[in-house]
């Protein structure tokens, strides 16, 4: 059996709930195997979508508030890698498709860890399914941690 060793790993942040089982699973296997970690976070570009905003919100302002939701984000991975003496770096993206954004980052990394349930409801409607986007067209290993 080859075991592989993973130098770049590449996390894909959300802030949701199995987000936090994905960073602590990045965390793990950076310190395991002595990798650099990159956490990123997709901003869907509010120019590029079909949603309507409320009269008097701008899309400067969208965007303002998606990066303090990121910046919330990447608090609980930063905490978890600096706990182990973890190398992090955080980006944040925008872009008009979260999961595609992954997929183009994907070629710099040895592999892409994502939680299996992002955000839900309208956030998720407007999303699709950013786990299953990254699955199919990676160009590393991908793994999808999930809860019990």
């Amino acid at each position: 059996m080859v075991i592989q060793m993973f130098k770049n790993i590449l996390l894909a942040v959300d802030g949701s709930d199995s987000n936090k089982i994905a960073a602590n699973d990045a965390v793990d296997i950076a310190k395991s195997m002595g990798a650099k970690l990159t956490a990123a976070y997709v901003i869907i570009d509010p120019k590029t979508t079909a949603h309507r905003f409320e009269d008097g919100i701008s899309s400067d302002a969208v965007i303002k508030e998606a990066e303090n939701a990121a910046s919330d984000a990447f608090k609980f991975v930063s905490k978890k890698a600096k706990d182990a003496g973890i190398e992090l770096k955080t980006q944040i993206l925008l872009a008009n498709n979260p999961g595609n954004a992954i997929v183009e980052m994907s070629s710099d990394y040895d592999l892409v860890i994502c939680g299996s349930l992002g955000l839900t409801g309208v956030k998720k409607a407007l999303m699709g399914s950013v786990s299953s986007t990254i699955v199919k067209n990676a160009e590393c290993p991908v793994l999808i941690s999930r809860s019990e």
